[in-house]
């Protein structure tokens, strides 16, 4: 198969990407913040992202990128280096190896994994049986690959025209990026609609810490016959005065309608 190079410098190049990465990490920890927002529904206003949770984010962003390209690389060493399916049979299991991680590691198929499963589906229809619906006339389905193949590059798709653009490094950097957003405020919901233990304000009212932010503490009244959070926030400072804590096992809580 002739294949028509994409173009050899792109105007997102590597280092941008790598610049990029602080931005990234503060998104990554803004979003995992913003998943207790909507499970405690707590005012938006109150998030608020210290240089901790950054460098936090930032490492997990810079492992899991260094695990995307192991997985590629091991895939691409277990097939055959000429065949022509070869890099896309490479990517297509870096993404299910991917969607299997985040399964297992979200402990259910809730409607973000219904979501990101048919965007794998689709993806794998595109790539593998697109065609054999474009290219009946021609034989053999490697055959019918390459031609189509050579079909998107004589005819790019808005996609392709900005993986021209941006590069093929810098793409596949970003695509993750995406999708661990997604984990990223999926993960916060999690997390705080799972919660068991929860430090509780000694009342009346007896009230639960949601979040600590710097020396703000987000509290809500607790409603502990029916374990629910009443939309009823509190910031109390800690700098105020003297706060006394006891944490319990009172979760998960669900919160009122």
């Amino acid at each position: 198969m002739r294949t028509l190079p994409l173009r050899n410098r792109s105007w997102l190049t590597e280092g941008i990407v790598l610049a990029a990465i602080p931005v990234m990490a503060y998104v990554l920890a803004f979003g995992f913040e913003y998943g207790y927002y909507i499970a405690y529904g707590f005012p938006q206003g109150l998030i608020s992202v210290d240089l901790n949770r950054v460098f936090m984010a930032g490492i997990i962003f810079l492992a899991g990128v260094l695990f995307v390209v192991i997985l590629a690389s091991v895939a691409m060493a277990l097939l055959p280096s000429n065949h022509p399916l070869a890099p896309t049979v490479a990517q297509a299991l870096t993404f299910v190896l991917l969607y299997l991680v985040f399964l297992t590691y979200e402990g259910r198929f809730d409607i973000f994994g219904k979501i990101l499963g048919m965007a794998l589906a689709s993806y794998l229809l595109y790539k593998f049986a697109l065609p054999l619906a474009t290219q009946r006339g021609v034989v053999g389905y490697v055959h019918k690959y390459e031609r189509q193949e050579e079909a998107k590059q004589l005819h790019p798709t808005l996609l392709r025209a900005m993986l021209r653009a941006i590069g093929p490094l810098p793409a596949t950097i970003l695509a993750y990026f995406c999708f661990a957003v997604i984990l990223s405020v999926t993960l916060g919901w999690y997390l705080a609609t799972e919660q068991a233990y929860y430090f509780v304000v000694v009342g009346p009212p007896e009230q639960v810490v949601l979040r600590i932010y710097g020396d703000s503490l987000i509290l809500a009244q607790l409603d502990r016959p029916t374990r629910q959070i009443l939309r009823q926030y509190t910031v109390l400072r800690r700098t105020a005065a003297p706060v006394t804590l006891r944490e319990e096992r009172i979760g998960p809580l669900a919160v009122e309608p």
